[in-house]
Order: structure tokens, then C-alpha cells, then sequence
């Protein structure tokens, strides 16, 4: 008896996930604990190991994104149930070697026509089947390329071509390249996420300048120390050594908010923006108010390098009270974060910059001045709240020794 393959669960907040690539190719005799695939959810790309033997027939393409449990193949457990899945409407693409014999050399290769078909099955992606579904169009009518496969940019081609024509040839010479790019699994769920959180917040900025210089001098005593500490402390590791001292204080901002309960933290879980190449990864850094800055170091060092690398534990970026994005080593002086649903705060620092500044004693002089900037949801914290926790940052910020009391 055959056994069904479906996209697997993981995190609690899984509700579907896209298949990056399939590992096991179509017909092959996998055995139970193989890699059948490497699929994406909302955080990590992440292998999937077969729950039993059998003949594989793949029913959800690379590129498809499938809600969870749904179907994505079958596990045959003979030649001729394998057959009977192929026959049954749904036969494997055949390897790109068999479908024709190579044309002679001498002769011209013909020009594209309608895609022709490998016992009644042309050949195309997934992403590709789906985009033709949606548009009400065959396959049948998308010449085919050279490779024998029909791809998702042959399908967008086709459709500019068929709905554009007419406006073509007012452009004789101008050609221009369109490159296509997926919106599934992690940045699909950032937009979501981000979209969301305006919705249903009521969010608000407020930005103040303070003056770093005190806090970067103190951050190159520790980077010529960084032998006898066995790390190499940053300026980031600073703040978020600061924001744990500060947000603790403020039971509003280190908070979450449903739209009917809010829920205060004894500890600040600090989510910590990291740039990865599928956009901003918030991993959280627990308890950042019992940390040493050593302890910072290390673990805001461990979460990114996973970030980037896409093996958070599923659970890395749940749970979090509060968020940092520090901006400042690119030319960004000031900016509106978006808070992290269901949040009810999230602060950015700029870069730090150097301005002549009016001194307490009158004269003029050059200081390292930074920007801070708070985003808060109005219907928890207010104005006056707001500024009381500029008071606190503006402090730690000018007097960093405070920081490590």
C-alpha cells in the first residue's frame, strides 16, 4: 500500500512551507531515515527525512509552496503500484536526456513551437505549472525552450509577450532583462508580519540625539583589551548590554500587547535584528538583563552567525519582549523601525557622526553624536512614558561606565 508524503511542521507557527529542492529523484527507492527534501518555512531551510521505504513519485514540484500536511509525493511499495501513481494523471517528468534524440549538427535547430510532450506530460517546474494555472493558460501553448523544460520565466515571458505586443514596437532596440524572484518563506513572512503590525498598531516615533563619544571611547578600551577578555566587544553588544538595564525599568516597552491583554516581563527578552540575504532575522537573546557583556558578546555572535547560516532552533525567534536594530554602520542617521508583533516597542540607533556641539562650558567642540529612535504603540505607551525611557538612554549612553555597574 502506498504512503503519502506531506510537507512536514516545524514551529508553531508553521502554516506552510516552499520545497527548495528535492534530494531523491522521481522514481528512486528511498529507505525510511533518507533526505527526501530541503524545504523553507518562516525562519531556517531545513532537511526532511523519509518516514518510511518505498518507490518515490513527486507530486509538488521545487519552488511550490504547500500548506502543512498537505500532500507533496508518494511512497510506492511496488514497481507496479509506482506505475498506477504515474498513470493516474500525474506522470513524473522524464530526464531531460530522454525526451528526443539530439538533432544532427548540420542541421538548423527549428524554432520554437508549442511545447511538445513526453507521453501526453510536458515538462515544466512547479513554480511554472502554478503560475499558468493562475493565469488560465496551457502548457501545451508555451513554446519550449531549449532545455526541453518549461520554466517559470518562459510562462512570464509568454504572458508579456501575449498582453505587451502591441506596445513592442513603439521600443525598436530598448531590451530590457526581468528577473524573478519567488515571495515565499522567509521574506514572504517578514512582509506578512510587518504588514500586520501596521495594521493593527497604533505606531509612533520619536527620535533623540545624544552624544556617544564617551560610550565609543569606552568601546576602544575594551577592543585594546580583547586578549585578556577573549572577545572582541562591539558597539552593538554595548547597547544591548544598556537596553537590558534600561527596558527592565519600563514594564510598557518590555511588553507584549494581543489587541486585549498586555503581558509584562520580568526579564527583557531582546530580539536582536540581523541582516541575512533573506532579509532581517530577529533571534532573541534571553534574559539580556542578567548578562555580563562577555556573555552578550558570545551569544549575539552565536545567534547571527545561525541567522545567516538558517539553522535557528525553531523556536530562536519566539518569545521575545523587546527589539534592538542598531543601523549604524551604514550611512543611516535616523529611521522609523516597525515594531515586531506583538511587541509593544522596538529602538534603532544611528550612526554615530561628528558635529561641532555647544559643551556645558559654553565653548564649541567636536563630539561623536548618534541618534536614537524609539517606535512604540500609542495605545500601550504613551508621550510621557516615551520620553522617561529617552531620560534612561540618553544617560547610559553618556555615562557608559553606568552600563557595567
Amino acid at each position: 500500500m502506498s504512503t503519502p508524503v506531506v510537507m512536514p511542521k516545524a514551529g508553531l507557527t508553521m502554516v506552510e512551507g516552499t520545497i527548495v529542492e528535492w534530494k531523491v529523484p522521481e522514481g528512486a527507492a528511498v529507505n525510511k531515515g533518507d533526505v527526501l527534501m530541503e524545504y523553507e518555512n518562516e525562519k531556517n531551510t531545513i532537511e526532511f527525512e523519509s518516514l518510511g521505504s518505498g518507490i518515490l513519485h513527486i507530486t509538488a514540484q521545487e519552488g511550490e509552496t504547500v500548506p502543512i500536511g498537505e500532500p507533496i509525493g508518494v511512497l510506492a511499495d511496488t514497481p507496479e503500484e509506482y506505475a498506477a501513481l504515474c498513470a493516474d494523471g500525474n506522470a513524473p517528468a522524464a530526464p531531460a536526456a530522454e525526451t528526443a534524440a539530439p538533432a544532427p549538427a548540420a542541421e538548423p535547430a527549428p524554432s520554437p513551437a508549442a511545447s511538445p510532450s513526453v507521453g501526453g506530460h510536458v515538462r515544466a517546474s512547479g513554480l511554472a505549472r502554478k503560475m499558468a494555472k493562475e493565469a488560465g493558460i496551457g502548457l501545451a501553448n508555451i513554446p519550449m525552450p531549449g532545455n526541453g523544460r518549461i520554466h517559470a520565466k518562459d510562462v512570464q515571458d509568454y504572458l508579456s509577450a501575449r498582453s505587451a505586443a502591441p506596445a513592442v514596437a513603439a521600443f525598436v532596440g530598448v531590451v530590457d532583462e526581468i528577473t524573478e524572484i519567488p515571495w515565499t518563506g522567509v521574506r514572504k513572512t517578514i512582509a506578512r508580519n510587518m504588514y500586520n503590525s501596521l495594521q493593527n498598531t497604533a505606531q509612533s516615533t520619536c527620535t533623540c540625539e545624544v552624544d556617544a563619544t564617551e560610550l565609543l571611547a569606552l568601546r576602544e578600551k575594551f577592543v585594546a583589551d580583547q586578549e585578556a577578555l577573549g572577545c572582541k566587544i562591539t558597539v552593538n553588544d554595548l547597547l544591548c548590554k544598556m537596553l537590558g538595564k534600561v527596558i527592565v525599568k519600563h514594564p510598557l516597552a518590555n511588553a507584549t500587547f494581543d489587541g486585549k491583554t498586555l503581558y509584562t516581563h520580568k526579564h527583557v527578552q531582546l530580539s536582536v535584528a540581523v541582516a541575512t540575504e533573506d532579509g532581517l532575522m530577529v533571534p532573541v537573546l534571553r534574559n539580556a538583563d542578567t548578562l555580563t557583556l562577555t556573555e552578550i558578546n558570545a551569544q549575539v555572535h552565536a545567534l547571527a552567525q545561525q541567522a545567516k547560516d538558517k539553522t535557528l532552533a525553531p523556536d530562536a525567534q519566539s518569545g521575545g519582549s523587546f527589539t534592538i536594530t542598531n543601523v549604524g554602520m551604514f550611512p543611516i542617521d535616523t529611521g522609523t523601525p516597525v515594531i515586531n508583533p506583538p511587541q509593544t516597542a522596538i529602538c534603532g540607533f544611528g550612526r554615530p557622526k561628528a558635529k561641532p556641539v555647544v559643551l556645558p562650558d559654553g565653548t564649541i567642540g567636536v563630539r561623536k553624536m548618534m541618534n536614537i529612535f524609539l517606535t512604540f504603540d500609542h495605545q500601550v505607551i504613551d508621550g510621557m512614558e516615551c520620553g522617561r525611557i529617552f531620560q534612561d538612554l540618553q544617560y547610559y549612553v553618556e555615562h557608559p561606565e553606568m552600563i557595567l555597574a
